[in-house]
């Protein structure tokens, strides 16, 4: 047994001496696939060493700068043959020329040995295309001319005569500018397309610009940076062919804002400004209303080569005898790329009599014709009338009165006098009473109605808002008529919590007009629950 593990150490202090002379005696080497190329042809360069290492041991930046190098990859083996042991790391890693001529591979450091130089002869390759045969830049202009504050639009494009899944690190430069600002219009569109007889994928982006100061400026466009990976026929050879697209230069003259200008300065070549009044979702087809009769005032402003996002704000002040109730503004594009912004302002006139509706004005500067003009909208004349519900009910106030009565009663001389005496002042205290007692009943209904007069005027507008989807201006009606609808008994709670679950459903996905039309029938109901509370306390006093 001792002999056995005797035998053991000495062979294993033998594999070990053998292991540390061949460390000491590692070398690299560095091979080739080939070394007479054509210019873009792609090549394998393999690197080893006789000894343990990591990829990070070897760095193909030395390869610079007569080649291009792609990913490395690595690996290792170990093994032990006839009593030697081995260990082998290797790199293998794609490059390619960047000129033509005898070029060199230098002797590299890997993993602290140096490989040994290779020679490599590059030759011109007449089959090769072009950079400007695969990719095609172009862009344009809507105007060269504009001034300080205003926007052009510049359409890129990029046309790709080759297959894309071939492109190799391809990157698309962006137009650029010194003191001028792009921005990207929406999203870029990419199709497959045919283009002189060619397919071809076409990138197009719009980009809108403008300028922080005046003068001739310039910008270069679209630029292009990449390779593309091409193979023969036969798979035999692989070309690795660099891509490189200039930018062309724009020119571009910014005015300045004149000095005699006053005013708030919106530059632009174009600007309209409309309105429409409407009750009830229709046009409005008399200036003669009713008291809380709801009027929506919609203005759309539509603006060419302005930003959505500097589009002017309209201030409009109304009198105080109307209600006036703002949503928030809508503001887009329209199919030809202008901005437009649509505003609207729902009007509840409140008092008797004329009012007059504000116009509005906005000042702005024509950089076409080069001068100041105003767009404006009309005002609005309005005869506001008593709601005929105030007619109605004094109608029935005059119909349920009961017209007076005279009662004569004969009262003939015979043999109870006195008890006759006492049944008839018995008779009119009992009259007396009914009297006093109907008085009062009449003063409770007079008050009831003016009240129910009130509440039928914001009753209606709110109705008529929630019927249109306008739960914002239903909400704010609420508020205004919160207090008094409280104190005729109107469940004020409840109809807030409607009103919420209405909104609720106009940004739900799945919205049934049936549930909608019950929510605003609930509605009418709570808020007709006030003439039947007051009915019924007038039969109780009757009694």
């Amino acid at each position: 047994m001792k002999k056995t593990a005797l035998i053991k150490k000495v062979f294993l202090f033998a594999t070990l001496c053998v292991s540390g002379i061949s460390a000491s005696y590692a070398q690299a080497i560095a091979t080739v696939s080939k070394n007479q190329i054509t210019e873009n042809e792609v090549i394998q360069l393999m690197v080893s060493v006789d000894k343990s290492a990591d990829q990070s041991k070897f760095d193909p930046s030395q390869l610079a700068p007569d080649f291009r190098s792609g990913q490395v990859s690595f690996g290792s083996s170990r093994s032990l043959m006839n009593g030697d042991y081995s260990v082998q790391s290797q790199w293998t890693v794609s490059i390619a020329p960047t000129k033509i001529g005898t070029l060199t591979i230098p002797s590299m450091d890997v993993a602290g040995e140096q490989t040994n130089p290779i020679t490599i002869r590059v030759t011109k390759d007449a089959t090769a295309p072009k950079s400007s045969d695969v990719i095609k830049v172009s862009g344009s202009l809507t105007k060269d001319e504009l001034y300080e504050g205003e926007t052009a639009q510049f359409d890129a494009k990029i046309a790709i005569f080759a297959d894309i899944r071939r492109l190799k690190d391809p990157n698309i430069i962006t137009p650029q500018g010194t003191g001028i600002e792009f921005s990207p219009i929406g999203e870029s569109k990419q199709y497959q397309t045919v283009i002189d007889g060619l397919q071809a994928t076409v990138v197009e982006q719009a980009f809108s610009i403008s300028a922080s100061q005046a003068g001739k400026l310039s910008f270069d466009g679209l630029a292009f940076t990449g390779g593309l990976v091409q193979t023969d026929r036969y798979g035999r050879s692989t070309k690795l062919i660099s891509l490189n697209i200039s930018p062309k230069q724009y020119q571009l003259t910014v005015l300045e804002k004149p000095a005699d200008f006053t005013g708030t300065w919106l530059p632009t070549t174009d600007l309209k400004l409309g309105q429409q009044w409407l009750v009830d979702g229709k046009p409005l087809t008399s200036t003669t209303v009713e008291a809380g009769t709801t009027i929506t005032r919609q203005i759309t402003l539509m603006i060419a080569d302005v930003p959505p996002e500097k589009l002017p704000k309209l201030d409009i002040d109304y009198p105080k005898s109307v209600r006036m109730y703002d949503e928030k503004p809508v503001i887009g594009k329209d199919s030809q790329g202008n901005s437009v912004m649509t505003i609207k302002q729902v009007i509840i006139p409140h008092a008797n009599g004329t009012v007059q509706l504000p116009a509005v004005s906005i000042q702005w500067w024509n950089s076409t014709t080069r001068k100041s003009e105003t767009a404006t909208l009309d005002s609005l004349m309005l005869t506001v009338t008593p709601s005929t519900q105030v007619n109605e009910q004094k109608i029935e106030n005059q119909t349920n009165a009961q017209p007076k009565t005279t009662i004569k009663r004969e009262v003939d001389h015979g043999f109870w006098p006195y008890t006759t005496l006492a049944f008839a002042l018995l008779w009119i205290l009992t009259a007396i009473g009914w009297a006093i007692s109907r008085t009062k009943v009449k003063a409770t209904n007079t008050t009831a109605n003016q009240k129910t007069i009130v509440i039928g005027n914001g009753s209606k507008a709110l109705i008529s808002a929630l019927k249109e989807n306008n739960t914002i201006l239903a909400h704010q009606i609420l508020a205004d008529h919160n207090e008094q609808w409280a104190k005729q008994g109107i469940d004020v709670t409840d109809i807030k919590e409607l009103i919420t679950q209405l909104s609720q459903q106009q940004y739900a996905r799945n919205t049934s007009n049936n549930s909608t039309k019950q929510i605003i029938s609930n509605i009418e109901k709570k808020l007709s629950s006030t003439n039947k509370s007051s009915s019924s306390v007038s039969e109780l006093e009757r009694l």
